[in-house]
């Protein structure tokens, strides 16, 4: 099929996708989002051996934060399994839609629709174990107390409220905005998402292990050449200690954070156009 695009065939596609999230990734998105209970049991585990405080609701979000993420990461292998298999493949390439409005509905299914329902659930789960009269689920999720006073000092510090406060925590404000926080996270998701679109090209079993275990072995062949070249760097002269020491801190901490951002984003440029090419090409 061509490149081009037909609303009312992309939506068709997104039905059919839609309704094979069940038999496709169904069973993986409903362990992923029963992943708190695995916390919960160890709180009800250990408080049988001495008192035990309740799960915050800050820390609750981040379980949830983080089975959203796992589902980004699991649900291109998992609905479009057979994406880059010669026989099984067949079925994808021959759908009734251009490559266009196929590659389209992947992305709207694994950026948004399987996270999307794994943060639904994990809220609905959340809400329930709350309900419970029993277990370290004290406090509903909108409870943030202590987010809530950690915000109300950080706006103290960019306004001085407190003028004896440590330089270094001020020097934090300055460079670690919630707005650079939110870009950033935002960034790494997707940068991760295309990561996993693309491995899901490359790969024809076990593609999430195999997507961890290459990413881990890369890190580690990347480290194990740069960290002598740092070394003999630090080693053969104090210009970088002079450089970090004459440095503005808040101006170098600004250039790492936007450096990289800006390396995220081209990765992420960069998985997505691959993965897309990839299915343009894709040989069956």
């Amino acid at each position: 099929m061509n490149n081009t695009f037909e609303w009312s065939r992309f939506c068709k596609v997104v039905r059919k996708d839609f309704s094979n999230i069940w038999q496709n990734a169904g069973t993986s998105l409903l362990i992923i989002t029963l992943l708190p209970i695995l916390a919960w049991l160890l709180w009800w585990a250990l408080s049988g051996i001495e008192e035990m405080p309740p799960i915050v609701p800050e820390v609750r979000w981040c379980f949830i934060a983080g089975a959203v993420f796992l589902a980004a990461m699991v649900s291109p292998s998992r609905m479009y399994r057979t994406c880059n298999l010669q026989k099984e493949g067949i079925y994808f390439a021959m759908l009734p839609a251009s490559k266009l409005e196929k590659y389209l509905s992947m992305l709207l299914f694994t950026i948004v629709v399987c996270p999307l329902l794994c943060l639904v659930g994990g809220i609905v789960l959340d809400y329930f174990l709350t309900l419970l009269p029993f277990g370290p689920y004290t406090k509903w999720l909108w409870q943030t107390d202590y987010l809530a006073e950690a915000l109300d000092g950080y706006r103290a510090l960019r306004e001085g409220v407190h003028p004896n406060t440590d330089e270094n925590l001020v020097l934090l404000t300055q460079v670690f905005t919630p707005g650079k926080a939110v870009l950033y996270g935002l960034v790494a998701y997707l940068s991760t998402v295309g990561m996993f679109l693309f491995t899901t090209t490359i790969f024809k079993k076990h593609k999430v292990l195999q997507t961890i275990l290459w990413t881990w072995l890369i890190s580690f062949v990347i480290n194990l050449v740069l960290t002598p070249v740092m070394g003999a760097m630090m080693l053969k002269g104090n210009w970088v200690m002079e450089f970090l020491e004459s440095a503005d801190p808040v101006r170098s901490f600004n250039t790492a954070y936007w450096a990289a951002t800006a390396w995220g984003i081209v990765l992420t440029l960069v998985f997505f156009w691959w993965a897309n090419y990839r299915l343009k090409h894709m040989k069956y």
